[in-house]
This record gives structure tokens, sequence and C-alpha cells, in this order.
């Protein structure tokens, strides 16, 4: 699309200039934040072993502009195992499609810095504001190792603009 400017008393074309217009829209971004998961699960599917973690901490947070590519995500788990904690780290490193409550992308996942599932594809979930309880869930899998999450929104963390 373009927009035609002609000389001021000029009927004809001559000295026509063309400004390219580039249509705005606006999408709403939201941000969600959470101190601690309520559940952690892993499960690897090449040694038949589900585990149902203890958290012991998990602050999460996700920021994200509905119906694009642009945000962030990220989840700190410390659970316990065997009275000693392990430390999982799930990174939304790509965004595939958002809308106003949720994210599908690409994730990587490490466990006590190793990384175990690169690339894989996943969610979150957000409760629709004003929801009792405003919480957060999401799945995370490539075929041979997955892991589930949930957490309660602390309170009066999420915005939406």
């Amino acid at each position: 699309m373009s927009l035609q400017l002609r000389p001021i008393g000029s009927g004809t074309a001559h000295g026509t200039v063309a400004i390219p217009l580039l249509a705005w829209s606006y999408e709403r971004v939201h941000n969600v934040r959470s101190s601690s998961l309520t559940s952690f699960r892993e499960d690897d599917y090449a040694q038949n072993r589900h585990i149902d973690y203890p958290v012991v901490s998990g602050p999460s947070t996700f920021v994200w502009q509905e119906n694009t590519m642009h945000g962030f995500g990220h989840i700190n788990a410390k659970v316990a195992v065997n009275g000693k904690g392990e430390f999982f780290q799930l990174k939304l490193v790509r965004i595939s499609s958002s809308d106003a409550n949720s994210i599908n992308g690409e994730w990587d996942v490490f466990k006590d810095q190793v990384p175990t599932c690169a690339g894989c594809k996943g969610y979150v979930y957000v409760t629709s504001p004003g929801a009792s309880p405003e919480y957060l869930k999401g799945y995370v899998s490539n075929g041979l190792v997955s892991y589930g999450f949930t957490a309660n929104l602390d309170p009066n963390t999420r915005y939406d603009e």
C-alpha cells in the first residue's frame, strides 16, 4: 500500500511520491510470575521411569505478546531426591504460537546443568485473569523424556496490557 502525494494546486500525477504505509497492530502483552511450583514430574520413557518430585522451590516467570512470537519463559525447579536436591531449568527458547492464555514453542531443559531435552515441544497455559485460583501449568516433551509442571500465580503479579 502506498500514499500518493501531489503538489498543491496540481491536478496531475507528475512529481508523485510513493510513501510506504505500515499496518501497525496492537497485540496485548502478558506477564505472570510464581514463587514456587506446586508439582513437577519427569517421565523417562527409555527407562520406563516416572517421578513426581517433591518441590523444594521453583520460581517461574513468563512474558509474552499474544499472537506473536515475542516472549520469554523460564522455570528453576529445585526438587528433593533421596534427601538431597536436584536442579532443573526449563527455558522457553522459541515461541511458535501464543494467545491470551497460552504459549506454544520449543524448550531447552537442563537437569543439574546437563541438557536433557533440547528443542523440545511444549506449552504453558495460564488461567484467565480473575480466575480462582490463578495458576499456570505446562508440559514439555521430545518423545523420549517429558516434564510436567504446575504453579499457583503469586497474588497481584499478573499484568495484562
